[in-house]
């Protein structure tokens, strides 16, 4: 239409207009615009071209800068995901990032736990450094929630080294310096996973190092990885090296992170200020965790078990529990939640499904859809018969679950983190 009326204009004013028409139409159009009134016109036309070609240049500029800042502010965001992201992790990124608003429950889904809420659990002093997901860390949300809960376990652990005796007894050289803020990593649900799914789980061997460099990005001070089976700790440090195929940018594991003994994984427990959970088979976890120990015990006391120990240290706010998909389910009162869909491993624990009790009287559902409402709703009532205290809640994508500190207050509801 503009171009229209400057034409129609042209044909009826004298050249001096033209030019001046010309002028405005320069300024006002687009300046990818190959105009005949720009190209035929005298000395002013010329001189309209190269005012019109320095516009386009500085277009361009202006545009590119732009992309930069826009970019700049992305990866500012995400980029410990664009480093790290490895398979199903990277889904869950794209998943969470782009799709927040069209998958699952809206957040917080606390219409749908039972009862409609969710669990209670005392607020304050006595509640643990806790956070449970679905899908890891999987938007910026998590992954600052992740630095506050590690940031605040290590100042508390910081403030009880003096009074702890190590349960382990002798404290091997060998091992790895956690620093201030030392994560544990535990692989084996992961490990059993990829046994029967090895084209969506990575090995436990490459898995360590992606998290390694994911948690250290967020403020681990170093990570040590953890199979807690001694056949799956067998397999993973007889691996060769050579096979692990890890992202550019990722550190190189190797056999030594898992190369430890009993008495050195609770040495690592001791000094650390977070254990990571990754998830998998959840029952394959619970069977390791339960496992005893072996340990040099004084007298006649039986051997306690990793989670036995881990179960003390979080209680008692010595280290912050972080709890990946089957690793949030072993957090409650039960993992019978896990038999969703499946039994497999069941009759391995005797049918006993009592988990860390880290929340107790509470059953946690990971990737939970709202077309799985009825099954949650049976599985509750069922589980009321042998636990009347007992809820359940839902862990949905993309909505990570911890404890918030709360003052003035003897109950608190367990909150979500929801996307902003």
């Amino acid at each position: 239409t503009h171009v229209r009326m400057a034409t129609s204009f042209f044909t009826l004013e004298t050249e001096a207009a033209r030019a001046a028409s010309s002028l405005h139409i320069g300024r006002t159009a687009s300046c990818a615009m190959d105009s005949p009134l720009l190209s035929s016109s005298a000395p002013a036309g010329g001189r309209i071209g190269k005012r019109c070609s320095g516009g386009c240049r500085w277009c361009a500029i202006s545009t590119g800068l732009s992309c930069l800042v826009i970019m700049g502010l992305i990866l500012k965001v995400y980029w410990v995901f664009f480093l790290y992201a490895r398979k199903y992790q990277w889904g869950y990124f794209v998943e969470c990032t782009l799709n927040a608003g069209h998958i699952g429950p809206s957040c917080p889904p606390t219409s749908w736990n039972v009862p409609p809420g969710g669990c209670e659990a005392l607020s304050g002093d006595s509640q643990p450094f806790l956070m449970l997901t679905a899908d890891g860390l999987s938007t910026p949300e998590a992954q600052s929630m992740f630095t506050r809960v590690l940031g605040e376990a290590a100042a508390n652990h910081a403030g009880s080294l003096g009074e702890e005796t190590s349960t382990s007894g002798d404290v091997s050289t060998h091992l790895p310096r956690m620093g201030t803020h030392g994560v544990v990593y535990i692989c084996d649900a992961n490990y059993d996973a990829r046994l029967l799914d090895p084209d969506n789980f990575i090995d436990c061997m490459t898995y360590c190092g992606y998290r390694r460099d994911e948690l250290m990005a967020l403020g681990a001070s170093h990570m040590a990885c953890v199979l807690l089976d001694l056949a799956a700790r067998a397999d993973e440090t007889n691996r060769s090296v050579a096979s692990v195929s890890l992202l550019p940018f990722s550190s190189s594991a190797s056999a030594s992170d898992f190369n430890y003994t009993d008495t050195d994984i609770v040495s690592l427990l001791e000094s650390a200020s977070g254990v990571f959970v990754e998830g998998g088979e959840a029952l394959y976890l619970l069977k390791s965790l339960r496992r005893p120990l072996q340990l040099a015990v004084k007298g006649s006391g039986h051997a306690p078990s990793f989670g036995d120990l881990l179960r003390s240290r979080v209680r008692s706010r010595k280290v912050a529990f972080i709890g990946v998909s089957a690793g949030s389910i072993v957090a409650g009162e039960t993992a019978s939640v896990a038999n969703f869909g499946s039994d497999r491993g069941s009759a391995e624990l005797g049918w006993n499904f009592t988990a860390l009790q880290l929340v107790p009287r509470c059953a946690f559902f990971p990737h939970f859809l709202p077309e799985y409402e009825a099954w949650v709703q049976q599985y509750a009532h069922n589980l009321r018969k042998l636990c009347p205290d007992c809820g359940v809640m839902a862990l949905p994508q993309c909505q990570p679950w911890g404890f918030e500190q709360a003052s003035g207050a003897s109950l608190s509801r367990l909150d979500y983190l929801c996307a902003s």
